[in-house]
């Protein structure tokens, strides 16, 4: 059984960049960069491409051939837009992922972090350097320089893919973009989620204090959450995804 929930908000803003899609086995965020011509349009492309890519199968090189055709599906805009992406599977109860930019995928047991994707980003090399400490990047001035993403080059320059890990009963996941976990800290996941008892109740939380740090006045944002139940004779679904009408 996996329990799943999707969410997308304008945030303080016009037009929502985010795209997002939740199938029976991936599940994708793009977030379009802002400042760039058709941020949206690039997001929406890379989704779309990355749907005819959901085969159920996801080896290490069928994942970077979906990165891949999704980066040169932007690419073909023949725009400035550009896109980060962050993707999830789950195929036979194992965990897959990957990303380009700086959106995001958590993995978590037992109310703990034991997965996360790395930021292609000015802010990530500092702290690899050692020269910024992790509990600083989001208030760095280098927060939103992106060293990678969908749409800037023909080659990704991806060299090694994420080790996929065999989940366990009450596993979870979170698959996001800056806009949410930009105003949500790691320690607020795993405490909300550590007092939940569904996607929803975990969702929930975090969205709460989203909004109390935010104000509705940052950056588009989108989540999805997923928790995994392996007693459960066949997969099912409670989806529930919704924009709020005021900032459509």
């Amino acid at each position: 059984m996996l329990d799943i929930i999707s969410y997308t908000n304008n945030g303080g803003h016009e037009i929502n960049e985010d795209s997002y899609y939740v199938g029976e086995d991936a599940f994708v965020v793009c977030d379009g960069l802002g400042g760039h011509d058709q941020g949206e349009v690039a997001s929406a492309r890379a989704i779309e491409c990355v749907k005819e890519y959901c085969t159920g199968s996801y080896t290490e090189d069928h994942i970077m051939e979906l990165l891949n055709a999704a980066n040169k599906s932007v690419l073909d805009l023949n725009s400035d837009a550009r896109t980060t992406i962050a993707i999830a599977f789950i195929e036979d109860s194992v965990f897959k992922y990957a990303n380009v930019g700086d959106s995001r995928v958590y993995l978590f047991r037992n109310g703990s972090i034991i997965a996360q994707s790395r930021d292609h980003s000015v802010c990530q090399a500092a702290i690899d350097m050692g020269t910024l400490r992790p509990e600083e990047l989001r208030e760095s001035e280098d927060r939103s320089s992106l060293l990678k993403v969908l749409g800037n080059d023909e080659n990704l320059n991806i060299k090694k893919m994420y080790e996929p890990v065999e989940l366990q009963d009450g596993d979870a996941f979170i698959v996001c973009s800056d806009g949410f976990w930009e105003y949500v800290y790691e320690t607020e996941m795993e405490a909300d989620l550590l007092k939940s008892g569904t996607a929803v109740q975990w969702t929930t939380y975090m969205l709460k204090r989203q909004l109390l740090r935010a104000h509705n006045e940052g950056d588009n944002y989108t989540l999805i959450c997923g928790i995994y139940r392996a007693d459960a004779g066949r997969k099912k679904r409670g989806l529930f995804s919704f924009l709020r009408k005021n900032n459509q």
